[in-house]
């Protein structure tokens, strides 16, 4: 290996060698982000590890030993940055599933798990994620509910609901009270 070959290695493995970055990079003030907004689709259980191959990818039959089955047609939220009477909007409809109405007069509520970070004020901080229920909403005879509340009405401090605040969505789920299972989560599906 000659000289100048010898001073690239060493150059490049100074650089692989330096410590990594520990210092956290706090939120980009320009960054708008102003609603979090999911589609909602039927929750199912988890295949923790698979009984069948797909496809060559494993798999498990569709069970809903744990998530509550209950079907429904159109299932929405959102979750606005801006404290408001109307922070959070949850919608489910099941006036046209089979069978048509399928979640009239079930209640439920929405579970929301944010990880919530100071982004102007001192000292900036990442406050430990926050599990809020929002109220309970009796679904109607017909089968189709929405709910507006605030983030404050699902249990978060007031502080912490404001626009002040970078509030990552962990998770959300539709729970059904009277199971406790879930009923609906974020995701997508082709409709037929």
């Amino acid at each position: 290996m000659n000289t100048r070959s010898l001073a690239i290695v060493t150059a490049f493995a100074a650089l692989v060698m330096q410590p990594l970055r520990v210092e956290a990079v706090g939120p980009d003030f320009n960054l708008k982000a102003m609603t979090y907004s999911a589609n909602l689709v039927q929750a199912m259980d988890q295949c923790t590890f698979s009984v069948t191959n797909v496809g060559g990818v494993g798999a498990c039959p569709e069970s809903n030993a744990n998530t509550d089955g209950t079907h429904f047609t159109v299932g929405r939220v959102a979750i606005k940055s801006m404290a408001s009477r109307n922070q959070v909007s949850t919608t489910l409809k099941s006036s046209r599933a089979t069978p048509p109405g399928a979640l009239a007069n079930k209640l439920v509520h929405t579970r929301i798990v944010l990880r919530i970070t100071r982004t102007n004020g001192a000292p900036l901080v990442t406050w430990v994620d926050q599990t809020l229920s929002c109220p309970n909403i009796l679904v109607p005879p017909a089968g189709d509910v929405v709910q507006k509340v605030s983030l404050v009405d699902c249990g978060l401090a007031a502080m912490l609901a404001d626009n002040t605040t970078n509030k990552e969505v962990v998770s959300v789920q539709v729970i059904d009270n009277a199971s406790s299972k879930p009923l609906a989560v974020p995701g997508v599906r082709r409709v037929r």
